[in-house]
């Protein structure tokens, strides 16, 4: 199994765990109670709009913003852990860092739901 380097700790991030990750999150949707996938998506734009303000507490602007750079500057790059240029494989790893991503974003989006919902009451 390849491995790909985690672009935040610099350790390497095994595709499994990131297929387990996007899968604790399809789990943590369909918790009762939990806000659902649909709705997450819907709040995602909210959430960053709330963290580039300050807004919410759960993530700090910095973080997403390096976070985000990170992962968009390791997708981009010719530097990657398998070269883009072999057919499939080399998309793999950006794929794994973009589905990393994209899972942390919409499981803080439902910390933000959540959140969100706290502060109208």
């Amino acid at each position: 199994m390849r491995k790909t380097q985690d672009i935040t700790t610099g350790r390497e991030l095994d595709r499994r765990r990131v297929g387990r990750s996007a899968w604790g999150l399809y789990r943590e949707t369909r918790r009762p109670g939990a806000p659902g996938l649909l709705r997450r998506l819907l709040a995602t734009p909210r959430l960053i709009g709330s963290v580039l303000r300050r807004d919410y507490p759960g993530l700090s602007r910095g973080k997403l913003l390096l976070l985000g750079l990170l992962a968009a500057v390791y997708i981009v790059s010719p530097l990657d852990a398998i070269p883009d240029f072999i057919p499939v494989l080399g998309w793999t790893d950006d794929g794994a860092v973009a589905l990393w991503f994209l899972t942390g974003i919409v499981r803080e989006s439902g910390r933000y739901v959540e959140w969100e919902s706290g502060q109208r009451r």
